[in-house]
């Protein structure tokens, strides 16, 4: 539906607005809206005849214009509604607006949430919360009030008639670094797919009077949550519904001694046995629902704890999906596990090795070891390295000055001198990564740290060559890199993720699925050339597998699996310490893993062609069947997608089917590869979808494996998601560069890096050699040792 003045109806759409409206007088102005809409009428001109204001007609136009009925669900009204669950609005808040915008505006959230811009300054007021601050604070209304920081989500509990419980940690001071949260895109998926489960496990809430992203403040068939009082005796003691609630165990409440913990609890909750002693107690408000608390604390833990926050809240949803599979409404009981740290004395043995590599990778290894635990003393770095005291005070003391690290303020572990704290510094290096995609080219500048400096596309049509787009790319690099500022001349190289098949040897890309015409391509050598620097060429996920290893959900992960869905299903793997890329660099072929997977062969016994291992497609054609109207052009998958986000039964099913499809190849890779963690994203993974693919994944992984009784598969969201391939190519650039390997006596010597010079019309080639150790890209595989 086009977002214009005038909408273009068909007489399917007016029958289904006559039937929507039939009898229902309170729907009889926003009808009107749409046929003023329809037949032409400008906004003033619609508004004089119906009596009503501009911003009102403009609204619902708007709305109609972006989610077609259900964007006309509720009724409205001017000013507030008759209900606002609080903590949904600020869980929308820190959850972000979609790209390219950064932060909500008041307007703009209020519009998107359907509240008055006085209601939602209101609430922002009250909670008193900064958008946009860099480090969010706020304070809970609770009884009595609760400041909250960089708090953790600890427990949480369901019973009857909306009595419910959450336990929150006060954060520990770590010295945690103030960047390398979670990305918009994955906060906005784990709102959307959190807020759905969980509302499963209370099956009586609706959402009357209010827009589709509020959550309620109470169930049916019971007290308005947080209005009841708490169930009586202190924190600690079995209420009069305890038997609903099992005691803690007693591990966690031992893990959790050390932590000023806060109890809140809504109506007549069932407090858990097991809390430790010296628990504060608080009642949450009518206004703040029981759903919207979680979600609003998965939103805090996301923004300053990310790696921790990703494995709970993926235990968190897995509980919740167990449950509504069983008996929805049932009580409902979640418990963090406390977090396990590594078993001491074990450390990666390497084969023999070169002695000049020595340096280089003893170096290498204090970056990725600062690199995975975001910030690290000299004494960590010993303990988690192995290297000597005395090496790490050298190696650290090269990097500061060099200025790949920095240090943060001193932090107190008790007794003896304060430990410093050393992290990366962002701006230490950059790197290019580019996506060549059948409908689109995406180019990337990213930072040591993984976030996104700038960012470029160029949208393909059958008339884009092979020459037009690599000139794009020569021209968008150098663009890219001369207005990057200073980080621009610390430029590391240029990744390059596509779709197989690929000969990486020579760096030329065969025959590419999609594009007709295109031939064999030496894309790694023509850019190379135009571009007068190190390009490295990897498979899209490949690529994508390396940027979650280093910057996303598998940043501290050994082994794991990842499931890249876009125009196609392809998959990547990261094992014993590195990436796997076969002997010819195209390992992670996913649709034939499918085909045997569902007994889908050929008559001679070969594996046939899925049609759903190319999702985006897939889904349209099985949407379209079942009679979902679509617009024409590549818009269509997204107009899917935004049908299942609204509750459209055949959009939602087209989703379901496709991703049941692809779950049993998934089961497949697991078995094959043994990994107990498997992370899902691409361009087919959007936010508002996210939880249909993965809550079908997770089910097939957990149910079908042989080895299903020894290992619990964890199925989680790719923190990259659309931009995977992209930023997995700028991250491939610092895996080559700076992860620590050692090269054995049966590989092959490393290519120099190129000479520095200047290429006439491209980018001026800046050295390779980011001191204290060189930058080597190799232009054919080496068999190197992993850790």
């Amino acid at each position: 539906m086009r977002r214009s003045s005038r909408l273009t109806l068909t007489d399917e759409d007016f029958t289904e607005l006559g039937a929507w409206a039939e009898g229902r007088k309170d729907r009889v102005v926003r009808l009107g809206i749409v046929h003023d809409a329809a037949a032409g009428l400008s906004v003033s001109q619609s508004a004089r005849r119906l009596g009503i204001s501009r911003p009102t007609v403009t609204a619902w136009r708007r709305r109609y214009a972006a989610h077609g009925l259900a964007g006309l669900e509720h009724r409205p009204r001017s000013g507030r509604p008759a209900r606002i669950d609080e903590a949904d609005v600020i869980a929308a808040t820190l959850a972000g607006p979609p790209a390219p915008q950064a932060t909500w505006s008041a307007r703009a959230l209020a519009d998107h949430l359907g509240l008055s811009h006085t209601a939602l300054g209101k609430v922002w007021q009250r909670w008193r919360i900064r958008p946009g601050a860099g480090d969010v604070s706020l304070l809970l209304p609770v009884d009595p009030p609760l400041p909250c920081r960089r708090a953790e989500l600890l427990a949480a509990g369901s019973a009857a008639k909306g009595a419910a419980f959450v336990v929150i940690a006060e954060a520990v001071p770590t010295g945690q670094p103030r960047f390398g949260g979670a990305t918009a895109e994955e906060r906005q998926m784990r709102y959307a797919a959190l807020t759905a489960v969980m509302r499963r496990t209370q099956p009586g809430e609706t959402d009357q009077a209010r827009g589709p992203r509020l959550g309620t403040g109470a169930p049916s068939g019971g007290p308005p949550l947080g209005t009841g009082a708490p169930s009586g005796g202190p924190p600690g003691t079995a209420g009069p519904a305890a038997a609903l609630v099992p005691a803690l165990p007693p591990a966690v409440a031992v893990h959790w001694a050390a932590r000023r913990l806060h109890l809140i609890t809504w109506g007549d909750a069932p407090v858990p046995a097991g809390l430790p002693v010296g628990v504060r107690q608080h009642t949450a408000p009518a206004a703040m629902s029981w759903v919207a608390t979680i979600c609003l604390m998965a939103q805090l833990e996301l923004q300053h704890h990310p790696h921790a926050a990703r494995i709970a809240l993926d235990s968190l949803a897995d509980a919740a999906r167990e449950l509504s599979k069983g008996s929805p409404g049932a009580p409902f009981r979640w418990v963090r596990e406390a977090r396990r740290e590594a078993p001491a004395g074990r450390r990666p043995v390497h084969r023999a090795f070169d002695q000049m590599a020595l340096g280089s990778f003893n170096e290498k290894l204090v970056i990725e070891s600062v690199r995975v635990n975001r910030s690290l003393s000299r004494v960590e770095i010993a303990e988690r390295t192995g290297l000597t005291p005395q090496a790490v005070s050298r190696i650290t003391r090269n990097l500061l000055t060099t200025g790949f690290l920095l240090e943060e303020p001193r932090r107190t572990t008790g007794k003896g001198k304060p430990r410093i704290p050393l992290m990366l510094r962002p701006d230490a290096a950059c790197a290019i990564g580019i996506h060549v995609d059948p409908e689109k080219i995406t180019l990337v500048l990213v930072d040591l740290c993984g976030s996104v400096r700038a960012r470029r596309s160029l949208d393909i049509t059958e008339r884009s060559d092979p020459h037009s787009c690599l000139e794009w790319m020569k021209t968008a690099t150098a663009q890219t890199i001369d207005t990057a500022g200073p980080i621009g001349a610390k430029l590391l190289g240029v990744g390059i993720a596509a779709p197989g098949p690929l000969d990486v040897h020579a760096g030329v890309l065969l025959d590419p699925p999609l594009w007709a015409g295109w031939g064999e391509v030496p894309l790694r050598t023509e850019l190379s050339r135009m571009l007068n620097l190190p390009v490295l060429l990897e498979k899209d996920a490949t690529a994508a597998t390396i940027g979650e290893q280093w910057l996303g959900a598998g940043e501290s992960a050994t082994d794991f699996v990842y499931l890249y869905l876009g125009a196609g299903a392809g998959s990547g793997a990261f094992l014993n310490g590195d990436v796997y890329r076969g002997a010819s660099g195209n390992a992670g072929e996913f649709g034939e893993l499918t085909a045997y997977a569902l007994k889908r062969v050929t008559p001679d016994g070969g594996p046939e062609m899925v049609p759903e291992c190319a999702p985006m497609s897939a889904v349209v054609a099985r949407a379209l069947a079942a009679g979902l109207p679509l617009p024409d052009g590549a818009a269509r998958y997204d107009a899917v997608c935004r049908a299942a986000a609204q509750g459209d039964a055949r959009a939602v099913g087209a989703i379901r089917d496709v991703a049941g499809i692809v779950a049993r190849g998934a089961v497949a890779m697991t078995d094959l590869y043994d990994t107990d963690l498997m992370i899902v994203g691409g361009p087919a993974v959007p936010p508002e979808v996210a939880e249909l693919y993965l809550s079908e994944i997770s089910t097939a992984v957990n149910r079908f494996p042989m080895a299903r009784r020894v290992r619990t598969v964890r199925v989680t969201y790719s923190t990259l998601s659309a931009s995977a391939a992209a930023v997995g190519a700028a991250a491939g650039v610092f895996h080559t560069t700076l992860a620590p390997r050692l090269r054995t006596h049966s590989g092959g010597a490393p290519a120099p890096a190129r000479p520095t010079t200047t290429a006439g019309a491209g980018v001026p080639h800046r050295p390779l050699t980011t001191a204290p150790f060189t930058t080597f890209f190799h232009p054919t595989p080496t068999r190197e040792t992993t850790r």
